[in-house]
């Protein structure tokens, strides 16, 4: 029986991430499971939280691993059920166990910031490694950082470059910046200016205001690239532009460098730069991943350290408003980090304690 392509891309990437066997591949494939599944999202999305556990329970029973990672959801934040973490965490585990990756991504999560679970970081890094030996990009990233600053593992900046390399190759353009630092400053086994300069344009080509910044470097010293001022001071003039102190400072550099001719085409060389940027980004958007719910973990993780951190005085939401914003730009601010108001599990990861 063919699927209709409204559920194609669902059930791609179900089937990548569920090793459940083959009756989890037929009920998958099966019109009726893939119409309850979808259906089963549009009323999440419009706010009818029974209707959704209405369509996911008897999938999450017969080992949908999708399905069990959705009703985990809503019992971890409590949407249309009791907030429960107990039974949030084993319908976690029961997908993770089964193989899917954002489940055990979450799972690892839970365990090292001690949501719902005892905080465990050999637990943490274990579920990050099984999702990221699947592709999970997320995964793989967070691993080369816990690697890299030596957060719950032995200090391995070669083991770090790996998993990097594994999330650069994926897109992930904050992979792509630790993965170019690494060369560019030595770090793991790695030294190649040419390398750096490359995974430094695959990052500021998405919007990375890091990477533009020091992408613009390169191309002011020569390191990597030929020095072309023009090129430099369209990259900094980006990185500037998304709020990159250093990029400010230094911008007028290359500018004093040039004739006429060059800051014309330098000015030239970035709106065309600025277009292609926005384009990527708007093109990265456009097909979201409709295996799973867009889960607010994230937010609310990164809610939480700021109210215990006295930098928020609501109570966590999961909604990235305004005043989350605010608060996630003061913290980045204390940490000397680029101040985008934007959660990541990076940040997380730098301002644990432990």
């Amino acid at each position: 029986m063919m699927v209709n392509s409204k559920f194609a891309l669902a059930l791609r990437d179900a089937l990548r991430y569920s090793t459940c066997g083959w009756l989890t591949l037929a009920l998958i494939w099966s019109m009726p499971a893939a119409a309850n599944f979808e259906s089963g999202l549009s009323a999440y999305e419009r706010g009818d939280y029974a209707a959704a556990m209405t369509r996911w329970m008897p999938l999450a029973k017969s080992g949908f691993a999708a399905a069990q990672h959705n009703i985990a959801v809503m019992f971890d934040h409590g949407h249309g059920v009791p907030p429960d973490d107990a039974v949030a965490i084993s319908w976690y585990k029961r997908a993770a166990n089964g193989g899917h990756a954002p489940s055990q991504h979450t799972l690892a999560m839970l365990y090292s910031r001690g949501q719902g679970v005892a905080k465990d970081m050999q637990q943490a890094v274990a579920w990050y490694r099984k999702a990221g030996q699947q592709g999970h990009s997320e995964s793989q990233f967070i691993l080369g950082v816990l690697y890299d600053f030596g957060k719950g593992v032995a200090k391995d900046e070669r083991k770090a470059a790996v998993w990097y390399r594994k999330a650069a190759e994926q897109g992930d353009a904050r992979a792509q910046y630790n993965l170019a630092l690494m060369y560019d400053f030595g770090q793991g086994g790695l030294d190649n200016p040419l390398a750096a300069a490359e995974w430094y344009r695959h990052s500021a080509m998405q919007g990375n205001a890091k990477a533009q910044y020091m992408l613009g470097v390169a191309y002011l010293q020569g390191d990597g690239v030929e020095v072309n001022n023009a090129s430099s001071y369209a990259w900094m003039t980006l990185a500037a532009a998304a709020g990159h102190v250093r990029a400010r400072q230094f911008r007028a550099h290359p500018w004093k460098k040039m004739d006429t001719a060059e800051r014309k085409a330098g000015r030239a060389l970035h709106l065309e730069l600025r277009r292609r940027v926005r384009l990527r980004r708007s093109l990265s958007t456009e097909t979201p991943a409709r295996l799973a719910l867009p889960t607010t973990e994230l937010i609310l993780d990164t809610q939480r350290v700021l109210v215990q951190k006295g930098l928020l005085a609501s109570k966590p939401d999961g909604v990235l408003g305004p005043q989350t914003r605010a608060a996630i730009q003061q913290l980045q601010k204390s940490l000397r980090l680029p101040q985008n108001g934007e959660p990541s599990a990076e940040l997380l990861l730098l301002v644990d304690s432990d």
